[in-house]
């Protein structure tokens, strides 16, 4: 894990903000969208993200990415015809070091450091006080480790695309809210409407879309967040369409995304 002395600056800008820490999770289908081998990211959304959560850092609010994209940007990489465990490993191997370099650069053209975590399910309960210490330096990009092993590997395909990793995190560093960023504006039910109280949510009013890049699922998600939320931690699921959604989730506005409000006094 790497971290360094960013400047953050004391303001008011605080008091725009309601999040006091916040977990920002990125899916796959996000972060290569429009993907090709000559640029296997998206650096454009990738900026973006960096962009406001620079400011939220700048303003006191510790920030942790949970970044989807080895995988799929090692695919996009080497072009493997093969997809088991094993490959989806390799694949990893040369996508993360492009994954955190694209994150690393991102952030240092708002002057704010990066680090990086690369986790296990083993070791995030004993890593958890290093990776709150860490948010004081710069905002930490969190990845699950899954060139490690093949258990690993199977727990990632299990994990429905980090999204239950992302809540372990959330956990770990007692957050007050965690973001899911995906495709769409949140849960669309079979009207194509969108549904912006997650606690009135059952299985049989979700719309399913699917994705070839990610492993996850609506459903996952929406019962990730129910049970986070019971444990005290505000979830949202959010696509990126609106300008700043990430601000805009940290300043309270939870329109125009589905938002499962927590029990925490």
């Amino acid at each position: 894990m790497q971290f360094g002395g960013s400047e953050r600056q004391p303001s008011s800008e605080r008091k725009l903000f309601v999040t006091q820490r916040l977990v920002v999770k990125i899916g796959s289908n996000v972060i290569t969208e429009g993907a090709t081998k000559e640029k296997p990211l998206n650096a454009e959304f990738i900026d973006n993200v960096a962009r406001q959560c620079s400011e939220l850092f700048k303003s006191s609010v510790e920030v942790v990415i949970v970044s989807s994209g080895a995988v799929a940007s090692g695919r996009n990489l080497l072009h493997i015809e093969e997809h088991d465990i094993r490959d989806k490993q390799v694949e990893a191997v040369f996508g993360q070091p492009t994954l955190i370099g694209t994150w690393v650069e991102a952030f240092k053209k708002f002057g704010v450091v990066a680090g990086q975590a690369l986790i296990t399910e083993n070791d995030l309960e004993e890593g958890k006080n290093v990776l709150r210490k860490s948010l004081k330096h710069g905002v930490v990009i969190v990845n699950w480790n899954d060139a490690v092993n093949s258990d690993e590997m199977r727990a990632f395909m299990r994990l429905a695309d980090n999204d239950h990793g992302a809540a372990e995190v959330a956990e770990a560093i007692d957050a007050d809210t965690l973001l899911l960023v995906t495709d769409v504006e949140g849960v669309i039910d079979a009207k194509g409407q969108l549904i912006e109280d997650g606690s009135q949510i059952n299985d049989d009013d979700i719309f399913f879309e699917g994705s070839d890049k990610g492993t996850g699922g609506m459903v996952t998600k929406v019962k990730v967040l129910k049970d986070l939320a019971q444990k005290g931690i505000q979830g949202i699921i959010t696509g990126t369409k609106q300008q700043d959604f990430i601000l805009k989730v940290a300043k309270g506005n939870t329109g125009g995304r589905t938002s499962f409000q927590s029990n925490r006094n």
